[in-house]
């Protein structure tokens, strides 16, 4: 850059010497200016979750982890809604009544349609509770509305469960109420019961109403409850035997990275572990497990394990008092694949675009064990992971590195000539290169809309890089790429330049480890073009 500053004010001073008014335009030699400098490593390309180093260097150790069941396979919703109008019992009118005096009380009992399922408590994660109220009384009356069993947190309503509408002569009045955190007692008035949700309320005059409220035996008083948009966080009751259906589906790692990398296997390990998060115990058979394509094409597994029942025993969810608060220590049991006949390794060929499981659990197949005691954590569903444990060999479909650069450029100037590029390779293979422009500005993408300056000229020419050696593993090369006035100057006002680096077929006994990289260095070498107007 000094050197350019240097010539940059030769042409000054030629300037304002000279009487000419035309542009001045030259050329000035540009050696050794810093165009880019990157490393790609295993580190950079695949996460740190699906590498360790083992004794035949670098091991790909995939997992994948997902619900088995997903909160509407335990529970069905526990939205519900309900109105009720009442009428005065006389004919008549009007009677007065003084500011603080009760006019109705009523209880609402609304037994929960569970199929299956008997609850005792809950504690719900979201959802509103909404009231609208309104009467033909010719005067303001107040509500007060009870959800009986229920224990709010102190942020909704100071803790109380208790709420009151203030209702205006001949207007309706909506109240809605958050139920996160809140818990629920189902079991009625004498604790013997089950899904019973209960509710009261009373109706009278304000008690800072400026005088008495005429009441008609013809007035009526409507109210209408909706509990919406619940989700249940916690619940304990008595979960009876029934089938679920399971199919779930997971992919595994990077897929940019793995999508077109095609996986020979020394060793292979395949491990499904099931994870029981719950207070129930439940059977397990897997039917199926199929890959599946980006086309969405399915292959299935074969293998002896396919079919047989898995008994995965109830975690223990211990804690007295407020639900949040209890404690969960999980029970495992896995499942190992490829032990007997089947197609494991051609399975495993490649890493797809997903995992696919289908099969069904048998909920508390050993009935009632807890006497109505069964707890389960809707926020920590039981779960499934596969894990894939390898030596890494590269098959015939290599893998491809993929990272786009920024590089920083001289302003002010055109250039011409060469993209010099310094290469260490210390992988055991060779790769082919390909750099061209991305993320091309504003002002370039107009012209190449337009048509110009043609469909190549993105792309710089591609080269080849040999493989590093065990004896040398830092193998040198360079390579020598003509960069083009409109290629440098899109790179200048912002373009990217993506390099891609896809790797040739690995000898049969290259080894990885997580340190092997390539490191790319590249300067400028031609003119500078300076121009002054």
């Amino acid at each position: 850059m000094n050197r350019v500053s240097a010539y940059l004010g030769i042409a000054l001073l030629a300037l304002l010497s000279s009487c000419r008014s035309e542009p001045i335009t030259w050329r000035a030699p540009l050696h050794d200016v810093i165009f880019l400098n990157d490393t790609l490593s295993w580190a950079d390309q695949v996460p740190d979750t699906l590498w360790t180093e083992g004794d035949q260097g670098l091991m790909l150790q995939a997992t994948t982890r997902r619900s088995l069941l997903g909160p509407s396979d335990w529970l069905p919703s526990l939205d519900t809604s309900w109105s009720t109008t009442f009428t005065l019992p006389f004919i008549g009118g009007p009677i007065p009544v003084a500011p603080g005096a009760e006019i109705w009380a009523e209880q609402e009992v609304v037994n929960l349609d569970l199929p299956d399922v008997e609850i005792r408590r809950v504690r719900l994660g979201g959802g509103t509770l909404s009231l609208s109220v309104s009467s033909t009384v010719g005067g303001a009356l107040a509500l007060r509305y009870r959800l009986e069993g229920a224990q709010f947190p102190p942020s909704t309503n100071g803790g109380s469960g208790d709420f009151e509408v203030l209702v205006p002569a001949g207007e309706t009045a909506v109240l809605t109420v958050p139920l996160e955190g809140v818990e629920i007692d189902l079991t009625g008035s004498d604790g013997l019961q089950w899904n019973r949700l209960a509710t009261s309320w009373v109706v009278g005059v304000p008690a800072s109403a400026s005088g008495e409220v005429g009441l008609f035996g013809s007035d009526e008083l409507s109210l209408e409850v909706a509990f919406s948009g619940v989700e249940l966080a916690q619940v304990e009751g008595r979960f009876d035997e029934r089938p679920i259906a399971i199919a779930e589906e997971a992919s595994i790692g990077n897929q940019e990275v793995w999508s077109s990398a095609q996986v020979g296997w020394s060793g292979l390990e395949v491990d499904l572990d099931f994870h029981n998060t719950t207070g129930l115990d439940y059977a397990l058979t897997l039917a199926s497990i199929a890959r599946v394509e980006a086309s969405g094409d399915q292959t299935e597994l074969v293998d002896d394990a396919l079919g047989q029942t898995i008994f995965l025993p109830r975690a223990t969810v211990s804690g007295q008092g407020s639900m949040d608060g209890w404690a969960i220590y999980p029970t495992v049991a896995a499942l190992s694949l490829g032990t007997g006949e089947g197609n494991l390794l051609d399975f495993m060929a490649t890493v797809p675009e997903s995992y696919r499981l289908e099969g069904n659990a048998v909920i508390n197949p050993l009935g009632d064990v807890s006497g109505g005691f069964d707890r389960i954590d809707l926020t920590r569903l039981p779960e499934w992971a596969l894990t894939v444990r390898a030596p890494l060999l590269l098959g015939p479909s290599a893998v491809t590195w993929v990272d786009t650069l920024r590089p920083l450029l001289p302003e002010g100037i055109g250039f011409q000539g060469e993209l010099v590029l310094t290469v260490h390779n210390d992988l055991p293979l060779g790769a082919e290169v390909t750099m061209e422009l991305v993320d091309l500005p504003e002002s370039f993408q107009w012209l190449e809309d337009a048509g110009w300056p043609g469909e190549d000229w993105r792309q710089f020419d591609p080269f080849s890089l040999g493989p590093g050696a065990a004896s040398s593993p830092q193998q040198e090369q360079e390579i020598r790429i003509g960069i083009s006035g409109n290629q440098f100057d899109a790179l200048r006002l912002g373009a990217g330049l993506r390099l891609s680096a896809q790797f040739a077929t690995a000898e049969p006994e290259a080894q990885f480890d997580a340190g092997q990289r390539v490191v790319v260095r590249g300067h400028l070498q031609g003119d500078a073009i300076i121009s002054i107007e």
